[in-house]
C-alpha cells in the first residue's frame, strides 16, 4: 500500500518549478491589481493569496490561483461590490491583455488565465473574526490560516492523495453539480486523522446522519452536535465557526461512494484506484448499448433538451436537481418506475440534456382498487367498467384491473416542467429515445462519453 501511494504522489505533487511559476504569477497579478486599483482611486483594501496554493495542498495538474481582494467594510458595502467590482477588476485585467469571465457565487467574481493557470479574483470583506462575516467567502482567510497552522508538512502530501483519490472517482468538489468533498474538508479530515490511510480506516465507522467530527471540541457530545445539524449526512464542525458544517454539501450518494471505495481499497490496494480511465467513445457502441437496454432489458428512455438561459453553474445544477426529484416522484405516483435519471450540461454551459430511464413505458397499467366489501367498491367498478381486463377480485379480496393509462410518461414530464418552470433553463424538446440520433447534439464527444457512463453505470469500471 505504501509503495502504491508513494508512486501516486510522484505523479500528483507539484515540483519546485511549478511552485516558482505559480508564485511568480501571483506576485505579478497582485502588484498590478494594487497599482490599477490605486489609479482608480481605491484605498482600504488588501490583495491576498488564498485556497490550496496558499496552503500548499494543490495538485500538480489542478492549479487554481485564488486571489482574494479584502475590502474594509467601513468603506465598502455588498451593494458597492455588486455594482462596481466586476467593472473595475475587468478593466484592470483587460488593460494587461487578459481575457475576463464573470462568475457568480455569493457575489460576482472574475476568472482569468495567466501563463496557462486559472486565476480566480474574488472580492471579500476584511473582518477580525468569523462571526462578523458579511458574505460567505469572508471565512476563507480564516480557513487558510487555520490549515496553515494545523497541517504538518508531511500531511500536505496526505491531503494531495485524498484529493486525487476523490477526484478520480468524481466526488471531489462541494459545488451542486458534484455534492462531494470540498478541498477544505479534505484538509480537515487529514488534520483530524493524520493520513490518507487513517482517514479511509476512520470512514468505515462513519454512520450516515449520525456521525459528528468535532476537531476543536466545540460540542459536549456527538448527540449535541448532531442535534444542531440534523439533516446533514456527515458533520465536520468548521474549526473557525462552530455553527457551520464543513461537510454540509456532501450528498448521501457521495458519502456512500466514499465509504465503499475506502473499504475496497483497504481490502485490496491497487494503483487502479488512482487511475483516471479514459474510455474510447464510440457512437456505434452507445447505439448498441441503447438497443440492448430497450429490446433486451425492457427499459425505455425519455430525453429533455434544454437551452441554458442563465449561465451560472450552481443555479443551473440546482434547478436540474430539483427537476430530477420532481420528475422521479411524479412518475412514481402515476405508476411508472423511474430507475435512473441524470443530466449532461455542455462545457460552455449553453445547453443541457436530461435523460429519464423507466422500467417499461407500457400503455397499460395494473390498477389496484379497494377491497370488494368496501363501500367504495361500486365506484371502482363504474370507473373501470371499460378496463381492458377486469375488474376482478384477487386472492386478497381486492378489486383489480388492467386498464389503459390516463397519461403517458412524456405528458407527465411536460406537466412537471411547466410546474417547475426553471428560470435558467428553457425546454427545447421532450422526446422518446430509441436511437442516439433522437437526441441531436452533433456528435459531441463529452455528451457521448457521459451517455456511455449513463447506460453502463458501473461503479468500478476496471
Amino acid at each position: 500500500m505504501k509503495e502504491i501511494l508513494k508512486k501516486v504522489l510522484t505523479l500528483i505533487k507539484p515540483d519546485d518549478r511549478i511552485r516558482d511559476t505559480v508564485f511568480r504569477i501571483y506576485d505579478e497579478v497582485q502588484n498590478f491589481i494594487y497599482k490599477c486599483f490605486n489609479k482608480k482611486g481605491l484605498e482600504h483594501f488588501e490583495v491576498t493569496l488564498q485556497g490550496s496554493v496558499a496552503k500548499d495542498t494543490f495538485l500538480k495538474d489542478d492549479v487554481d490561483i485564488d486571489i482574494f481582494i479584502l475590502f474594509d467594510p467601513s468603506y465598502y458595502t455588498v451593494d458597492w461590490i455588486n455594482k462596481n467590482f466586476v467593472e473595475i477588476a475587468s478593466q484592470c485585467l483587460q488593460e494587461k491583455g487578459y481575457r475576463v469571465v464573470v462568475e457568480y457565487a455569493s457575489h460576482p467574481y472574475i476568472v482569468t488565465h495567466v501563463g496557462g493557470y486559472e486565476i480566480n479574483i474574488v472580492p471579500a470583506f476584511k473582518i477580525s473574526k468569523p462571526s462578523e462575516i458579511i458574505s460567505a467567502v469572508d471565512r476563507t482567510p480564516f480557513h487558510t490560516e487555520y490549515v496553515r497552522t494545523k497541517l504538518c508538512e508531511e500531511c500536505k502530501d496526505e491531503v494531495r492523495l485524498l484529493k486525487y483519490f476523490l477526484k478520480v472517482w468524481n466526488i471531489y468538489g462541494a459545488e451542486i453539480k458534484t455534492q462531494g468533498f470540498s478541498g477544505y474538508l479534505t484538509e480537515l479530515l487529514i488534520i483530524k486523522y493524520g493520513s490518507f490511510i487513517d482517514t479511509l480506516k476512520a470512514s468505515l465507522s462513519w454512520r450516515a446522519y449520525k456521525t459528528c467530527i468535532d476537531i476543536e471540541g466545540y460540542y459536549a457530545s456527538e448527540k449535541e452536535c448532531r442535534s444542531r445539524f440534523k439533516n446533514d449526512v456527515l458533520v465536520v464542525v468548521d474549526p473557525v465557526d462552530a455553527k457551520r458544517n464543513a461537510a454540509s454539501a456532501l450528498s448521501i450518494k457521495s458519502f456512500a461512494m466514499f465509504k465503499l471505495l475506502a473499504r475496497l481499497f483497504l481490502e485490496n490496494p491497487s494503483e487502479k484506484f488512482f487511475e483516471i480511465k479514459k474510455d474510447e467513445v464510440s457512437e456505434e457502441y452507445n447505439q448498441e448499448l441503447l438497443r440492448n437496454r430497450i429490446f433486451n432489458e425492457g427499459l425505455c428512455y425519455i430525453a429533455i433538451k434544454f437551452d441554458v438561459t442563465k449561465k451560472i453553474p450552481d443555479v443551473v445544477w440546482g434547478q436540474i436537481r430539483r427537476i430530477h426529484s420532481s420528475i422521479r416522484n411524479t412518475l412514481n405516483e402515476y405508476g411508472f418506475r423511474c430507475t435512473y435519471i441524470d443530466s449532461w450540461v455542455d462545457p460552455t454551459l449553453s445547453r443541457a440534456i436530461t435523460i429519464i430511464e423507466l422500467y417499461e413505458c407500457r400503455e397499460y397499467e395494473y390498477h389496484i382498487g379497494p377491497p370488494a366489501y368496501d363501500p367504495n367498491a361500486i365506484s371502482f367498478l363504474m370507473k373501470n367498467k371499460n378496463a381492458v381486463i377486469g375488474p376482478w377480485i384477487d386472492e386478497n379480496g381486492r378489486l383489480v384491473c388492467i386498464r389503459k393509462r390516463r397519461k403517458g410518461p412524456e405528458d407527465i414530464i411536460k406537466e412537471v416542467l411547466e410546474q417547475v418552470s426553471p428560470s435558467s433553463l428553457r425546454v427545447a424538446e421532450v422526446t422518446r429515445v430509441s436511437s442516439i440520433r433522437d437526441v441531436d447534439i452533433d456528435g459531441d464527444k463529452s455528451y457521448m462519453a457521459w451517455l456511455k457512463k449513463f447506460l453502463e453505470r458501473k461503479i468500478l469500471s476496471y
